[in-house]
């Protein structure tokens, strides 16, 4: 599942080859025994069932509904992969594999950077959209903070915390996703937070900060930033224009959706209707989208408040599992699960080809039990 970081075609066909790998080891006997050790496996599984339901009402197409099953598939991928990480072995080849995808696309990254490799096709120095990398490589850079914070030995420290600054450098000053820059902020303060007391975390904190600050104040990589930091203002204050600026395209598409959620309040519209209800609402051919980036709003207009309470489910659960898990293993779901926040109020990752690396970490650190070891040390 580490092809995900290259080839999005490539890491499809691996899920559904995983799905046929799944139903040929007789692992599907094993489901409801599952659904019951693995409460974020039972909400995903939940929730894809009310999607199947959903495909049964509604005014969308028997194609919009088909391709909204397997987009959000990636619900049905967590409960599918749980029983591959039962074992540790697997688990850890897993993580190792995850370190190797990223440093390979940090790498690569800083190679068409300076123009060794030409391979871009996303408009900025990455192979996946800058939204997508940033977010991997905010997680990568929690990921190696704590191994360097752990690691006794000096050498590999080092290498860890090199992993640290080339993962910042590469989010705040090369690919500039402003949905990575946010979730990397945030996931330093939780590692701050998870590993450091009193004085330590005072002074990281103000580290955190100052950074920051110095980063909107005097580098030329926050023009993003400050753009859509006028957008927003803009858009509030009721400027027309403001209407087809990247925030403010996101904002009319929150708005329009929450109508649509008011149309429907607690089936709504059904599964794949998204767009065809969207188009009903608005007359602006120019704003019309199949995606309000905002996985909250997504599944509430397609899917009710029943929907949307059964994503907040899966959400909250995560935490609350993590809880029996070994203290390592524990900060690292907690990173993700804050990394899931942030980006499903942005974007709509299960939506989005990101759901299936969304759908890896949660079964890879979940499937675990607390008397198993810990596996995430590579």
């Amino acid at each position: 599942m580490a092809s995900f970081y290259f080839s999005t075609s490539l890491s499809t066909v691996l899920s559904v080859a995983v799905l046929l790998l799944w139903f040929a080891l007789g692992f599907y006997r094993q489901l409801l025994v599952s659904l019951r050790q693995n409460p974020c496996a039972a909400w995903a599984f939940g929730l894809y069932l009310l999607i199947i339901i959903g495909s049964f009402y509604g005014t969308a197409s028997y194609a919009d509904a088909l391709s909204m099953l397997g987009k959000y598939r990636e619900f049905l991928l967590i409960v599918v992969l749980v029983p591959f990480f039962n074992d540790s072995h697997y688990r850890r080849r897993t993580w190792q594999a995850l370190v190797l995808a990223s440093v390979l696309t940090l790498l690569i990254s800083y190679a068409m950077h300076i123009g060794l490799l030409d391979v871009n096709r996303q408009g900025d120095p990455c192979l996946k959209s800058r939204i997508t990398h940033s977010m991997l490589i905010a997680f990568f850079m929690f990921y190696c903070a704590h191994q360097a914070y752990s690691e006794q030995n000096k050498p590999e420290r080092f290498w860890w915390l090199l992993l640290v600054l080339l993962s910042v450098y590469n989010i705040f000053f090369i690919v500039e996703g402003r949905t990575g820059q946010l979730i990397a902020v945030v996931l330093g303060i939780v590692f701050a937070l998870q590993c450091f007391h009193r004085r330590q975390l005072l002074l990281a904190l103000l580290l955190i900060i100052g950074f920051v600050g110095l980063f909107m104040l005097f580098s030329d990589k926050a023009t993003r930033i400050y753009e859509g930091l006028a957008n927003t203002q803009a858009y509030f204050q009721m400027h027309p224009e403001q209407t087809h600026s990247s925030m403010g395209l996101r904002y009319t598409f929150w708005q329009q959706s929450l109508h649509l959620i008011q149309e429907q309040p607690f089936w709504g519209h059904g599964t794949g209707s998204f767009s065809q209800a969207y188009q009903h609402v608005n007359a602006d051919a120019e704003a019309v989208t199949k995606n309000p980036h905002n996985e909250f709003l997504m599944i509430a207009v397609q899917w009710g408040w029943l929907g949307l309470l059964m994503y907040l489910g899966f959400l909250f659960c995560q935490p609350l599992s993590a809880l029996s898990l070994q203290k390592t293993e524990r900060f690292y779901a907690q990173g993700l699960w804050v990394s899931l926040l942030i980006y499903s109020f942005f974007n709509s990752p299960f939506l989005d080809h990101s759901g299936h690396w969304f759908a890896l970490m949660i079964a890879l650190i979940y499937a675990r039990n607390k008397q198993q070891p810990d596996s995430s040390k590579v």
